[in-house]
């Protein structure tokens, strides 16, 4: 057999044992220009006008979109060809997919998180390369400020600040209802929120359990927004507003759980261990720890959308973080002191999961 042919075979051998094809290689090759459509269909409207008059032509919705034909023919194109969108005979639609959140009320949860993607995630993640060959986040010098992470460097712009903060609370809310349904919080009477952001988390949680208290314990530019959210839902008698540093300030003690919410994906290893130290050593027996964000398997061979979503944690926030595997946390916890774990996989489209430990 030829070298030809024997490269042929094992070329045929490898087509076998695995899924990728050329069309999936293609999408790869110009995802830039994938994500490019679908964030012109959020910022120009498509979806929103196709939702309320489903069934537009082409030059119904040129005059819509307040474009030229050619640039509507090509977003057209574009939207279409990545299934977006749907075009029957001469008209066009929203998939059932994209359509699905306007039935659910999520439309704003997931154009809030596209527009993060294209603001904030998009520059930075061109510097991934880098980040890995320097084990940090090169992709941060794309944000204004001189912080080492990114939450800091909010401070120095308002405009971004909001952006992500939209995000982020619009992704809370998406997942959320996970974090309500596997865990009963009403055998806790108080907990404390561990860089709990705008409060998005705190406020669904006191909202779903009226008995419980809850403290957020996060840096002064995020104080002054959670307490602006917590004002506005009248609840400052049950949600309480500490500013501090996790890493430099003690944990306060007297508290049933500490809540880790999005926040374990940010930092290395070795500086999760020492925040659930800290949470440890503050809770007295019986307390536990509760940990809510991405999961990637034990095998670190799934989900796709944790993977995907690693990048932007090892180019942009901190040096550091990625989304971690369930045995990754569980490690962190015992080498934190904790030995009764349990782990709760959530059926979802993002790939959420929940770890709880009791000291």
């Amino acid at each position: 057999m030829s070298t030809a042919n024997v490269r042929e075979f094992v070329v045929e051998q490898i087509a076998n044992e695995d899924s990728l094809t050329m069309e999936d290689l293609g999408l790869l090759l110009f995802g830039h220009s994938a994500f490019q459509y679908l964030n012109a269909g959020c910022e120009l409207g498509v979806f929103e006008i196709l939702s309320n008059s489903p069934g537009l032509t082409k030059r119904e919705l040129e005059e819509h979109l307040k474009l030229q034909p050619q640039p509507t023919r090509c977003l057209l194109f574009g939207l279409t060809a990545l299934k977006l969108i749907v075009k029957l005979g001469n008209s066009y639609r929203n998939s059932a997919t994209i359509e699905r959140f306007f039935a659910d009320g999520k439309w704003k949860e997931f154009k809030d998180t596209v527009r993060f993607e294209a603001r904030i995630v998009y520059l930075g993640q061109a510097d991934f390369v880098d980040s890995l060959r320097q084990n940090t986040n090169v992709g941060l010098r794309h944000i204004p400020g001189k912080s080492k992470n990114l939450y800091e460097r909010f401070g120095e712009s308002s405009e971004l600040q909001n952006v992500f903060y939209e995000y982020m609370s619009s992704w809370s809310r998406l997942a959320n209802p996970l974090l309500l349904e596997h865990v009963d919080f009403s055998r806790m009477r108080n907990v404390v929120d561990v860089g709990g952001g705008d409060a998005t988390n705190a406020i669904a949680i006191a909202e779903a359990y009226p008995g419980l208290k809850i403290t957020l314990l996060d840096i002064p530019p995020n104080c002054e927004l959670a307490r602006r959210r917590i004002a506005a839902r009248s609840l400052s008698d049950r949600i309480s507003v500490v500013e501090g540093d996790m890493f430099v300030n003690e944990f306060p003690t007297g508290y049933d759980c500490f809540m880790f919410i999005h926040q374990l994906v940010i930092w290395p290893l070795e500086v999760n261990i020492s925040l659930l130290r800290r949470a440890y050593e503050a809770l007295e027996p019986g307390g536990s720890v509760l940990i809510f964000n991405s999961i990637s398997s034990d095998e670190e061979d799934s989900p796709v959308m944790a993977a995907l979503d690693s990048v932007y944690f090892v180019s942009i926030p901190a040096e550091g973080g990625m989304i971690y595997a369930w045995k990754e946390h569980e490690y962190c916890l015992r080498e934190a002191g904790f030995s009764d774990i349990r782990r709760i996989e959530c059926d979802f489209w993002t790939p959420h999961g929940i770890i709880l430990a009791t000291k």
